[in-house]
């Protein structure tokens, strides 16, 4: 194994660090959401304020699957490389902007307004980033080592979730409250375009992949990739849909509505549980490959089954013991929650991948992918706090994660088959 990770080394870095900027941004919106709620809205109701702040963060996902039809486009037809040097630059443009925007104090209603258009553009550019780097290098991978290599985009999105987190612990730890509030939360925004500068040069060389480059000698490449897509693989579509539910609901419910959820709910310090969450993302990092090669021995199936018994049977009994406010069962009930993620993000990215034919992969799977991630997890910390605001069920956030769980595991048992060892050229399904 270490033989074919080295060999492919320089293709997993410059195609899967894209992505370190995607959630490099994912996680400072997530760090500073309470204070983004009282710098552009209204704080007469601060939970009204942290709902609309929510609001915002899901409208960013909801536009994603129209960059996957853009970037996906692009994709199918002009290539896999060309297009992931344009989705970083893209990505960049937006970050940058955040990290200028004037507050609610400062331009009223406007400035709501103007966060909302930014996050749009940011999911729209986010659209084809992660799905593209999952085809390129699960395209350029050993048949053998497939999972193993796609799950390196999971890992980089890890990396950026930590990176951003341990930006956040710095600047809240050498600023104060007034100076965060003031100009300090802008610098990890700005700072992302330096780091973009770094990506794109990576990103200039990367080869183009062998599944495309064949298809275009086979003169094999489709028009309208969208039109393929909606026309001939509708089932592969939905298919997709069913395999990212459970990963997409189920990250955003650890990692991004949890650490609110026991914030608000006085389980330690707001800095306590940054420094915890910052040691089961750094401990997802090692173990999201290891999940990769352990799908690669078993076949996808069988992992993804046991993904979906693990993450519906762990959801609700995990959640009810956050119920009793102590701090030293939050470890416990997180570490098992990210062995849960990692076997999922192993896993669910090679699957989505396999599941497409090629001349259209890149606008299937970027649109699937996004769709699943954009309805059902950008929308998680808004349900799950609509959910316990309006309901008397306390487990209610939990069930509702649960219930996404059984759903992708109903659907890999009655219509996803094995892919392990299929040849990524074949056009049948």
């Amino acid at each position: 194994m270490n033989n074919i990770i080295k060999s492919y080394r320089s293709i997993i870095i410059n195609s899967s660090i894209g992505n370190i900027l995607e959630w490099y941004d994912f996680g400072l919106f997530t760090i500073f959401s309470a204070l983004f709620s009282r710098l552009f809205f209204p704080v007469n109701d601060a939970r009204s304020a942290l709902l609309a702040t929510f609001t915002v963060f899901a409208v960013g996902f909801l536009c994603r699957p129209i960059g996957a039809l853009i970037f996906g486009y692009l994709g199918d037809t002009m290539g896999r490389a060309k297009t992931l040097r344009l989705s970083v630059l893209m990505i960049s443009l937006p970050t940058l902007a955040v990290g200028l925007l004037p507050t609610y104090h400062q331009i009223g209603i406007l400035a709501p307004i103007l966060l909302l258009l930014i996050r749009m553009w940011q999911g729209i550019s986010i659209g084809g980033e992660y799905s593209g780097n999952l085809i390129y290098l699960a395209e350029t991978a050993p048949i053998n080592y497939r999972a193993t290599c796609t799950s390196f985009v999971s890992m980089g999105s890890n990396i950026g979730i930590l990176l951003s987190a341990l930006i956040g612990i710095i600047v809240s730890n050498w600023l104060s409250e007034s100076v965060l509030e003031s100009w300090g939360w802008r610098v990890p925004y700005l700072l992302s375009g330096a780091f973009c500068l770094i990506i794109y040069f990576f990103r200039l060389q990367l080869q183009e992949s062998q599944t495309f480059e064949k298809l275009k000698q086979a003169n094999q490449l489709v028009k309208n990739p969208i039109k393929e897509v909606f026309k001939y693989n509708f089932p592969q579509l939905m298919r997709t849909l069913g395999l990212v539910c459970m990963g997409s609901t189920f990250y955003m419910f650890c990692f991004v509505y949890i650490p609110m959820y026991v914030s608000q709910n006085n389980h330690g310090t707001i800095q306590d549980t940054s420094v915890l969450m910052s040691l089961f993302i750094a401990l997802m990092i090692v173990l999201v490959p290891i999940a990769g090669l352990i799908c690669d021995r078993v076949g996808r199936r069988t992992m993804l089954l046991f993904n979906a018994m693990l993450i519906a049977s762990s959801a609700v009994p995990g959640f009810y013991f956050l119920q009793y406010k102590c701090f030293l069962l939050l470890a416990p009930i997180l570490l098992l929650f990210t062995v849960a993620s990692s076997l999922e993000q192993g896993t669910t990215s090679v699957a989505v991948v396999e599941n497409f034919p090629p001349s259209a992969r890149y606008t299937g799977v970027s649109l699937g992918y996004n769709l699943g991630n954009g309805l059902l997890g950008g929308t998680v910390p808004m349900i799950c706090e609509w959910l316990l605001t309006n309901t008397e069920i306390v487990l209610a956030p939990a069930i509702y994660i649960a219930l996404c769980a059984l759903l992708t595991g109903l659907v890999v048992y009655f219509f996803v088959p094995e892919t392990k060892s299929i040849n990524l050229l074949r056009p049948e399904y």
